[in-house]
């Protein structure tokens, strides 16, 4: 085989590598049998199952494709076909079964569903199992509908190769035409959209060719010649003028016609197909031979019958070229993996030897490095301003790195190195400084904890006198405040001093509150931000100033809350007195007057708390059981009336017999919380004494007593009730005296 041939099988078969994985089972909607899946998407009339009828038949005396039927259903079908088509029928007699003429005719329109099976010889011993699929035509039609369109769209979605099969008949009406090409482009769209790769070999297969002009014998009925298969990476333009100049068609001029008038047809389905596949080929079939005989018409379609010889012509083609097309692409797909494990192998081989440098370069020496890089660069890579813990990392950075057997077997060289960056961070020691500027700050601390140290403020000008213990301190504290900002000693002094200021300030403000809440946000500010850097004694400094000024601040706050409370007392006796709603006044009220009391200072303001604490006695009073005296003012129609009051959820028992009626005095025992029962016996309704009555109402809620001072309706009989309490209820609520 000619070398430039071998790269044309590749170029044809690269697709199938890239095909994704689980094509072959299509959507997962519906099962199918094992096996290679062709696809056969034609309309109806286009000769689908004549097609495979004559092609059984066809392979039965075929070399390089042979045949067999592997299920009795396919071969069934096969046979019956068969026998319509060549006219045969069956007669049989005790011991005798023989074949007798009758009526040629073709097989009735495709009304149901079969799956085809059977079993494909290559070439004499590349077996391969094969499944195809028979519907209504309908089902690929985009406007008809078929309850078998989704089957068939799985079918096709999941197949290994496809058979777009074309009846020239329907060349004559355009618009059916278009409506043919529309739905094999649709079907094209869900194996590869977006103008991606097909992924599968395809072929366009033209039966009844023999209606074609020119159309004659079996070597028209493969249209792309082997030298001609590289138009299919071209346009549409270019191919069709390639193919109709090449002299198997224009040596026939009609024939060059016919062609050309198919392809200009199907033009928008070949524009979707040429430049996305090398995999296509375009066959024209007869399953005849010769034009059959027109009898009749039936709805929608002619009918017409076999002639009387049938010589088919260039039925095998398509079938054996696409099972060609699909074998030699799952060979290339297995080199094509094959190749792709001897890549990962060889990669595998490249990184094992680089391993060694990859692990010293990019991780081995950057570890080490790093540790110091990240430690100088807050310090501008001045080395002076690192603390002794932070030397002492960059130290045993370096050393593991210089132990480890990496760099002692095979990068020797680098030890010398990792010796002089350990030396600049070994001969270098800050902590007797440190000590120092600890000492200071811990007398710092000792000031803060004992107010007679405190500077001591001037009255006159309200200066503050601080003494030689002061000033010496500030000294001490200035002496590292100087030199490089960003040192240690420099930013720690700087944030002593800070404290100090605050401190200050705090004497000057008299304990002011917002002084001290200054110096606790100051405080946990260098917490936050500085912990890891900050000392001990930097932190017992913060610890003092937090509590030993929270207790004067506490005390100064407390003074400026209850002057205030004090002032806000005078607006709640307006609001609580001129308030007559009982569940104000004798809770909500109660609430804000003990919360107001909590703030005043007993020392300065003891009659505030006198009179809230008289108003709240009398509040509580109400908690308790007490009689309330009233007066039913009118019950109408001559009733009468029954009341028990209960506590809250239980039932009255009506155990007092009496009755309450118009224009008298009468009283209840009641407290907040209670229930109120009225029983209203109208005129002439028997005596129960509450139990059964005209009618009933209950009174709920904390302050039930206020909803019986008044109207009382009783909604089923339309009645109404008024009662008066004595003194009136808003009268005796508790007021707010100061």
């Amino acid at each position: 085989m000619k070398f430039g041939k071998i790269l044309k099988i590749f170029k044809k078969g690269s697709k199938a590598a890239s095909k994704r994985k689980g094509a072959q089972k299509g959507a997962g909607e519906f099962d199918w049998p094992a096996g290679v899946r062709i696809g056969v998407f034609g309309h109806t009339n286009a000769g689908k199952t004549v097609y495979f009828t004559v092609l059984n038949e066809e392979c039965k005396v075929s070399r390089n494709l042979q045949l067999s039927v592997t299920d009795n259903a396919t071969a069934a079908e096969f046979l019956a076909n068969y026998r319509s088509i060549w006219g045969l029928g069956v007669s049989s007699e005790v011991g005798t079964v023989v074949d007798l003429k009758g009526e040629k005719k073709f097989p009735d329109p495709t009304q149901t569903e079969r799956v085809l099976r059977f079993n494909a010889i290559l070439e004499g011993d590349k077996k391969l199992p094969v499944v195809a699929y028979d519907y209504p035509g309908a089902a690929v039609s985009i406007s008809d509908p078929s309850e078998f369109k989704d089957k068939v769209r799985d079918f096709m979605t999941g197949c290994d190769g496809l058979l777009f099969m074309f009846d020239p008949k329907v060349l004559s009406a355009e618009l059916q035409t278009q409506a043919h090409v529309a739905a094999f482009v649709n079907m094209l769209e869900q194996l590869a959209p977006l103008s991606a790769r097909l992924p599968i070999p395809a072929d366009l297969v033209i039966t009844k060719s023999d209606i074609l002009d020119g159309f004659t014998d079996d070597a028209q009925a493969i249209l792309i010649g082997p030298e001609d298969e590289n138009l299919l990476s071209e346009n549409f333009e270019y191919f069709l003028e390639r193919i109709l100049s090449s002299p198997a068609v224009s040596k026939n001029p009609a024939w060059s016609g016919s062609v050309r008038k198919v392809l200009v047809s199907l033009r928008e389905f070949l524009k979707v197909v040429i430049g996305r596949t090398l995999d296509f080929q375009v066959f024209f079939v007869s399953s005849t031979g010769r034009p059959p005989e027109k009898i009749g018409t039936d709805v929608g379609r002619s009918l017409y019958r076999p002639p009387a010889k049938m010589s088919p012509i260039g039925v095998r083609e398509p079938f054996y070229w696409l099972l060609n097309s699909i074998t030699r692409n799952r060979s290339v797909s297995r080199v094509r993996t094959l190749a792709k494990y001897v890549a990962v192998i060889s990669t595998i081989w490249c990184v094992a030897f680089s391993i060694p440098f990859l692990a010293h370069f990019m991780y081995l020496k950057p570890k080490a490095t790093s540790v110091e890089d990240n430690i100088l660069e807050p310090y501008k890579g001045n080395i002076l301003n690192t603390t002794s813990d932070e030397r002492a990392k960059v130290i045993s950075a370096y050393s593991k790195y210089e132990r480890s057997w990496m760099v002692r077997w095979l990068f020797p060289k680098w030890q010398s190195a990792t010796m002089r960056a350990k030396s600049r961070f070994t001969n270098f020691d800050l902590s007797e400084e440190i000590k120092r500027l600890d000492q200071v700050t811990g007398r710092f601390t000792q000031i803060v904890n004992d107010s007679a140290l405190w500077p001591q403020l001037n009255p006159a000008d309200l200066t503050l006198i601080q003494n030689t213990e002061h000033e010496t301190l500030l000294a001490g504290l200035n002496a590292f405040h100087q030199g490089d900002e960003t040192s240690e000693l420099y930013t720690r002094s700087d944030r002593v001093l800070q404290l100090w200021e605050l401190f200050t300030a705090y004497i000057t403000s008299k304990g002011d509150s917002t002084s001290y809440a200054t110096i606790q946000e100051q405080v946990q500010f260098n917490r936050r931000t500085y912990d890891r850097d900050l000392s001990a004694a930097e932190k017992a400094l913060g610890d003092a100033l937090a509590a030993r000024l929270q207790v004067q601040a506490e005390k100064k706050q407390q003074k400026e809350i209850a002057k205030k409370a004090a002032v806000e007392l005078d607006t709640y006796v307006k609001k609580i007195n001129k308030n007559d709603s009982p569940a104000y006044r004798l809770g909500d009220a109660v609430a804000e007057l003990r919360q107001l009391r909590k703030q005043l200072d007993p020392s300065v303001d003891g009659s505030s708390i006198a009179a809230i604490n008289d108003y709240i006695d009398a509040a509580d009073t109400w908690k308790k059981t007490r009689k309330y005296t009233f007066k039913v003012q009118s019950v109408p129609g001559q009733g009468h009336l029954h009341i028990e009051v209960t506590p809250k959820g239980q039932d009255p028992t009506w155990g007092e017999l009496s009755q309450i009626i118009e224009g008298y005095d009468y009283s209840v025992n009641w407290k907040v919380g209670d229930n109120i029962h009225l029983a209203l016996d109208t005129l002439g309704a028997p005596e129960e004494w509450g139990k059964t009555a005209s009618a009933r109402k209950i009174l709920t809620g904390n302050y039930s007593l206020f909803n019986m001072d008044g109207e009382i309706s009783f909604d089923n009989l339309g009645l109404k009730v008024s009662i008066e309490f004595s003194p009136p209820l808003a009268e005796r609520l508790p007021e707010l005296e100061k």
